[in-house]
């Protein structure tokens, strides 16, 4: 940046140096130079100057009246620069006077050339070239030609003084994070000709939109050694919205950068090369810093004698680090670093490479590795690419597992561990594209305690590769999915299957028709290891299956009303059904749905207490009987198609038969034994039609009404419509009460309420009633707050029966100050009377450091936790995520 900037100064000084330039008042300069430090050329020949003018704060220039003597330089007057053919410059008074000029020839035949009163000069950016901006009160520039060596450039000194400011401001590119630069100095003297400089109690402010509080670098001395090298005495390096008062600071006695064209290289040495073998050219920039001292609050809290880093990766391939300490893993420290770095590779685009090494020290050393890629179809090149994961991890655990809930004995696990994931997504031409799976783990408890979010949210761990195409309103698929291992989990193989479908069909403008239709060879394989499978259905068994599903509406618009009489009809062939027998099932079915919309606008209503402006009342009323026969009921075939994912299986599986140990009484054998809770049957009563073995005969009768109440606010003229109260129920009406429902004729009955008391203050509530022994009892209802300055507030009950929960939840955010941020969590189950979830943490946002504090305690799982987070502002705004604690590691993974 001096560099620019000094080739501006020389551009002034040129222009400055004419024929016939008037005297003007002698050059004033400051009581401090930089006669200690550099020897200036001409000085023998400098003339005593009285006091400088006192200066005002550095402002936008004005207007100011002409005044004899000297050259003046009228604001917005154009000087070309002769370093940079075509660019100009605009210069202007810096204090609202005229700028004096005076150029004079020394006894060696060298010009000297000196500017008085302020001068501010700005350089449009052109091209590559940044927008510059000076500003200095004094200014004397030395020029001597070498006319005995035609081509020898001429010998260029220049000083500046007196509350020097430079701003810059480079153009983005690449997407790149760019800053834009302002420079502060006492005095600056430049030698153009050597590329030499220094400037005294200088300092580097770099601002961006993405640092908030920008950088900001000080030194007591900065030195330009040559085109490459740059030297800072005595410097600090501090981001922070109190440059005079930093908290979080980096000293060093001396820092020395150098900028070399050629090819980078990682820490190791090794230049970086692509893929192809050839060595990436680049420009390296190796800073060295000794002596160098962390401070916090002025208090040193680290010191490095000895560090060298290339700005380019300034922590090198670490790109992730994290830590914490509970009573499951104990000590925990988390570090992913850049694989292409450490190879000294260059990424091809859309490709990434992370690897993970870890410590936890009550179970072991860990690794484990990441890899993103994005490839190109074969097919159709101009396709949107396909992209991959590749996901490994292992560990040396010699730890026990805390999973918590009641399992049964103990599982044993190896002591090398861990898991492999691939997963593709690819498009193939318009219409079609492919997605493939492989997962192995290697125990069933490891996914479990090492991926818990993935676990409870993620998708199920099967192998599989899956190819579908879509033209119009046909569709078509083909699947193969093997097994490998998990054998503590149940699923299906196809080996393989086809699917094919058409959609919205319409026949003679008045009938709707669609069909769906599969074939494949299936192999069910159920767990062999607990916890076992407790459905019926859930029996070992290969069978071919081929299936024809048909349905056909009518829609009718009668006014207000809309009918829709509907036929269905299903056909499956199974090679083999539990009993070892080949069936036909044939199963069929028709029945009526109807809509009607009722609304009501009440102008009148009127309430500045609740935020109310007029209320529109909307009404739908909606209704589906259907009626269906089968010959083959549920239970004689197996369950090909799954209900649920793998892991709301395995917990379905784990928790049915401990329920008599964890609700006592009639409740807990009922819920371990009580048809009611089949998951089948369940989807029978709700009409789930889209499980081929999930169908058998049905008759219910389904309603709900939908309300809202609508109404306007904002301010006159920028009105919204929100929904200020919403009111949803159901229910399910089943004539053969006996063979369908259990004996009763009702059931799911359903309510759904939300009240918008204001934009940011909700109370909610839900319920579902079965009402029938042992029947589904739930409910809920909360009050949530939520206001700007990032205040929220819930408090929630929640009645779960026949399971005896009643859970209180309770969460607050509150904002204690600007600096201070509070955050608490509580969930407590007065059924089972037991705490179930706890936090409390502490968040304090400093002028350069955020620090957190915070405490988390599960009981399910008996485990305690502690976090401790330093994270300085400007990591966190340039590089977010750099830092986190264990869960977060963990889930990254």
């Amino acid at each position: 940046m001096l560099r620019r900037w000094f080739a501006i100064c020389l551009g002034v000084g040129a222009a400055l140096t004419a024929p016939g330039s008037v005297r003007a008042q002698p050059v004033p300069l400051t009581t401090r130079s930089l006669r200690d430090t550099v020897q200036l050329p001409g000085d023998q020949f400098m003339e005593a100057a009285p006091a400088v003018p006192s200066r005002e704060s550095y402002r936008q220039p004005i207007a100011a009246p002409a005044q004899p003597g000297g050259i003046t330089l009228p604001p917005g007057t154009r000087i070309a620069v002769p370093q940079g053919p075509g660019r100009t410059i605009e210069t202007s008074p810096r204090y609202g006077r005229q700028i004096s000029s005076k150029s004079e020839v020394l006894p060696d035949k060298s010009t000297r050339t000196t500017v008085v009163g302020g001068i501010i000069v700005h350089v449009p950016g052109s091209g590559g070239v940044p927008e510059i901006e000076f500003a200095a009160d004094n200014a004397v520039i030395w020029k001597k030609s070498k006319t005995d060596e035609p081509e020898a450039r001429d010998e260029i000194e220049v000083y500046m003084s007196g509350n020097v400011i430079v701003r810059m401001s480079p153009k983005a590119t690449g997407g790149q994070l760019v800053f834009e630069q302002t420079m502060r100095a006492d005095q600056v003297y430049y030698d153009v000709t050597k590329s030499r400089a220094v400037a005294l109690a200088a300092g580097l402010e770099l601002a961006s939109g993405k640092v908030p509080d920008g950088i900001h670098l000080t030194g007591k001395e900065v030195r330009r050694l040559d085109e490459e090298n740059w030297e800072v005495l005595h410097g600090s390096v501090f981001s922070t919205k109190l440059p005079a008062d930093p908290g979080l600071r980096f000293d060093s006695t001396r820092a020395t950068l150098r900028q070399t064209p050629g090819t980078r290289e990682n820490i190791f040495g090794i230049p970086y090369r692509n893929f192809e073998g050839e060595i990436v050219p680049g420009t390296e920039q190796i800073l060295t810093a000794r002596n160098t001292i962390t401070r916090v609050n002025g208090v040193p809290v680290f010191y490095w004698p000895y560090l060298r880093t290339d700005l380019n990766e300034p922590l090198g391939p670490l790109i992730g680090l994290g830590g914490g300490q509970d009573r499951i893993f104990g000590t925990q420290i988390y570090t992913t670093w850049d694989m292409f770095k450490v190879l000294a590779l260059q990424p091809p685009p859309g490709m990434s490479w992370k690897l993970h090494l870890d410590y936890l020290s009550d179970r072991g050393p860990a690794a484990g590795t990441d890899f993103y890629y994005r490839v190109t179809s074969l097919v159709d090149p101009i396709r949107p690419p396909g992209q991959g994961t590749v996901r490994l991890y292992g560990i040396n655990d010699g730890g026990v597992d805390q999973i918590g809930g009641y399992r049964g004995p103990p599982v044993d696990h190896p002591a090398t561990r861990g898991r492999a994931l691939w997963q593709h997504q690819q498009d193939i031409i318009e219409g079609m594209y492919v997605q493939a799976q492989l997962s192995y783990l290697s125990d069933q408890n490891f996914l479990e305690q090492y991926y818990k979010q993935e676990f409870d949210y993620g998708p199920s761990q099967d192998t599989f590769a899956y190819l579908t195409y879509q033209q119009e309103n046909l569709w078509s698929s083909a699947l193969i999915s093997p097994r490998l291992g998990q054998d503590w989990m149940t699923r299906s193989q196809w080996l393989p299957r086809v699917d094919g479908a058409m959609t919205g069909q319409s026949l003679a403008d008045l009938f709707v028709y669609n069909a769906r239709a599969n074939a494949g060879y299936a192999r069910l394989s159920p767990a062999t290891v607990n916890p076992l499978p407790v459905l019926t259905t859930d029996q070992a068994d290969n069978t071919a299956r081929v299936n024809l599903n048909q349905d056909i509406s009518l829609p009718l618009d009668l006014g207000i009303m809309k009918v829709v009489p509907y036929g269905t009809l299903d056909l499956t062939y199974y090679s083999n059904d539990l009993q070892g027998n080949d069936v036909g099932r044939i199963y069929g079915g028709g029945g009526v749905r109807g809509s009607m919309p009722f609304s009501r606008l009440y102008e009148s209503a009127s309430s500045d207490l609740f935020n109310v402006h007029g209320l529109y009342h909307k009404i739908t009323l909606s209704s589906n009987y259907y009626y269906a026969q089968t010959n083959v009921h549920y239970w004689q075939l197996p369950l090909l198609d799954r209900l649920d994912d793998d892991n709301t299986d395995y917990t379905y599986r784990y928790s049915r038969p401990a329920q008599p140990s964890m609700v006592p009484g009639p409740a807990g054998i009922a819920l371990a034994t009580s048809p009611i809770f089949n998951q089948q049957l369940y989807a029978i009563r709700r009409l789930v039609d889209d499980r081929v073995d999930t169908l058998d005969s049905m008759q219910v009768l389904q309603m709900d009404l939908r309300q809202r109440l609508q109404t306007k606010r904002g301010y006159p003229g920028l009105e919204h419509t929100v929904d200020w109260l919403t009111f949803d129920i159901s229910g399910s009406y089943f004539p053969q009460a006996n063979r369908d429902n259990f004996g009763k004729s009702f059931a799911f009955l359903e309510y759904y309420g939300q009240w918008n008391v204001g934009d940011r203050t909700s109370v909610l509530s839900s319920g579902w009633i079965d009402p029938f022994d042992f029947g589904a009892r739930y409910w809920n209802l909360g009050v949530s707050l939520d206001r700007p300055d990032r205040t929220n507030i819930y408090f929630g009950y929640r009645q779960t029966d026949p399971l005896n929960s009643k859970a209180v939840t309770a969460s607050i955010g509150y904002q204690l100050s600007r600096r201070y941020y509070t955050s608490i969590g509580a969930s407590y189950d007065f059924g089972i009377q037991q705490a179930l979830t706890n936090s409390l943490s502490f968040t304090r946002t400093g002028s350069d450091v955020t620090i957190t504090v915070g405490f988390t305690y599960n009981a399910l799982v008996n485990n305690f936790g502690f976090n401790f987070l330093i994270v300085p502002n400007i990591v966190q705004a340039i590089a977010p995520g750099l830092f986190g604690g264990p869960a977060s590691a963990m889930q990254r993974r």
